[in-house]
């Protein structure tokens, strides 16, 4: 097999191989030419080719988060390097394995005026896991036992129990291009052997007394991907009506038993009624928590207890009462405590929160029936037209917070980018996703700031037949209208929202993307249909919908108004 001829380089081919990466996605340069010509000539691993690196990397994250595996993503030197930082941290708090490598200048050359060069080494410091710098062999003594070490280490690290991406940094000198016949030999990595997550019985005998003695527990679910086994245990532990599950959409776990709109259950809770919906124990766990108002009501209600479960930063105190971290896989933990603790029929708890959940979702479902054409109003619409057994995706800001109004649809896996939040990177990540699963329908749901913004999401050569997006174009940053605070200022329109006249249309027929528009619910239903056709030519499809940009935030402001008859 023709590889590149730097050594270190075929190294940490073949241990990428071995912990099963299949796919790198890799961005032109120069300095770069030694990991492209070795991904690409290797048998076992596919190169996927994004221009821009920002894209690049978020591309890969989508890839990881459907595969559930690790994905390489390959640079050249200088700012292409930090071009990835957004989606390196965004992979660090949704714990995705990203494996980073940068091509580098030599350590002579790093600040003294050559081209491209900048300080690479350690450069992710704050959201990476691990970090090292390959050198280059130069007659090294034990050369391939370290950077067979070293890059067994950084694998291993990526894919532990609190997985993440790491950065392996290479220096090279020139030549870049010089090429090599090696045979495929297998390579012996370090393997991390993981034991199981057991409770000790002084542990489980702890939790069993705790969870017994409180008749009012709430469990909050954040994001996570779909686990059926997850989902089943926690159907049986929510049999116990001392017990309340809040999840949100992200989280990816139906069930009628479970809270599934928080913030408009929330809305319905009246100040003398906060003792009757407030928690003894709060259990959490799962990634980012979209709910802002939640937030407040926990910190608010200080419960006596909270745990938190997970080995991800154990000690996040998000609502101000943490007293036990349990560093443990959460499937682990409950399927363990529900065979020991008792189930509670007599506890009013569960019935208190269901009750309002039930009350609120048809006030809700009242007033959106008669609301006018508006976000809302669209997002109402969307939710029932998302293909069945399909992924749906979410960009964040204003978009993310309508979806959580609306009941998750059994068997539609949700995504958002919530590890930092950021709107860039949505449509780029998207596309990743739709690319490594394309026998299902992937949706993307954003907005037009998010969309501009990674509009080079879709500047290469691929194709995306299942790829459909409903972009709510409303004339700028409409979650500025609604959160408190800038809409007291004078900045408002230009500074924060942005009002802008653009659309997508052209972008769209530049990238060879079907474009639909949209002005009113009619407009939606008369083309969903088609626009969910399978294109025969692989482009992917996008539907632009106008909102009315003057009375969203009104619309949404007297939704929440129609919910606050509170009792």
């Amino acid at each position: 097999m023709k590889t590149t001829a730097k050594k270190g380089v075929q190294i940490l081919v073949e241990q990428c191989v071995v912990a099963g990466m299949k796919y790198v996605v890799c961005s032109p340069g120069s300095r770069n030419a030694p990991f492209v010509i070795a991904f690409n000539q290797h048998p076992s691993i596919e190169c996927i080719v994004i221009p821009d690196e920002r894209c690049a990397a978020f591309f890969a994250l989508g890839m990881a988060q459907q595969l559930q595996a690790p994905v390489g993503i390959a640079c050249t030197s200088g700012s292409a390097a930090l071009n990835y930082y957004p989606a390196i941290a965004e992979a660090y708090y949704q714990q995705v394995p990203l494996l980073v490598f940068t091509a580098d200048r030599p350590v002579s050359w790093v600040n003294q005026g050559d081209g491209q060069t900048i300080v690479q080494e350690d450069v992710y410091e704050n959201h990476i896991l691990y970090s090292t710098t390959i050198p280059e062999e130069n007659g090294m003594s034990d050369f391939e036992w370290f950077v067979n070490r070293e890059v067994s280490k950084a694998i291993q690290t990526a894919l532990g129990k609190v997985k993440g991406p790491v950065h392996l940094n290479f220096p090279f000198s020139e030549p870049l291009y010089n090429q090599t016949e090696v045979d495929l030999v297998p390579i012996q990595p370090i393997n991390v052997v993981e034991t199981d997550d057991v409770l000790s019985p002084s542990s489980l005998k702890f939790i069993t007394s705790k969870w017994n003695t409180y008749s009012k527990k709430l469990v909050l679910v954040g994001q996570l991907p779909p686990n059926l086994h997850l989902e089943n245990i926690l159907a049986k532990i929510s049999e116990d009506k001392s017990v309340v599950f809040l999840v949100e959409n992200t989280a990816n776990q139906v069930n009628t038993n479970f809270v599934q709109c928080i913030d408009r259950t929330l809305e319905g809770i009246s100040d003398a009624r906060l003792i009757d919906f407030s928690p003894d124990l709060l259990v959490v766990f799962g990634g980012a928590v979209v709910s802002k108002k939640i937030k407040a009501f926990l910190r608010k209600a200080q419960p006596k207890e909270t745990w938190r479960i997970g080995y991800d930063f154990p000690f996040m105190d998000t609502y101000q009462s943490l007293s036990h971290t349990f560093q443990m896989n959460p499937t682990m933990f409950f399927t363990q405590i529900n065979e020991v603790v008792e189930k509670s029929s007599f506890s009013p708890f569960w019935k208190t929160w269901k009750q309002l959940d039930y009350i609120n979702h048809d006030r809700a479902l009242e007033y959106v029936q008669d609301a006018p054409y508006s976000d809302l109003k669209v997002f109402h619409f969307l939710n029932d037209i998302i293909p069945e057994n399909s992924h749906l995706h979410l960009s964040n800001s204003s978009v993310i917070r309508y979806a959580q109004l609306f009941n998750p649809i059994k068997g539609i896996t949700t995504w958002s980018n919530r590890g930092t939040s950021g709107i860039d990177g949505s449509t780029s990540t998207f596309l990743g996703s739709a690319l490594i699963t394309n026998e299902t329908w992937h949706t993307l749901i954003t907005g037009d700031v998010s969309f501009f913004y990674d509009s080079n999401a879709f500047w290469n050569k691929l194709t995306f037949p299942n790829a459909r997006i409903f972009l709510i174009n409303n004339g700028g940053g409409a979650i500025f209208k609604i959160i408190p605070g800038p809409d007291s200022t004078e900045e408002l329109d230009d500074f924060f929202v942005f009002n802008h006249g653009f659309s997508a249309e052209h972008i769209c027929k530049a990238y060879g993307v079907d474009y639909f528009s949209a002005h009113s619910i009619d407009d939606i239903e008369q083309q969903w249909e088609q626009f969910y056709q399978y294109d025969e030519n692989g482009n992917a499809a996008l539907m632009e919908i106008f909102t009315p940009r003057e009375i969203n935030d009104k619309v949404l402001k007297d939704y929440f108004k129609s919910l606050t008859h509170k009792s």
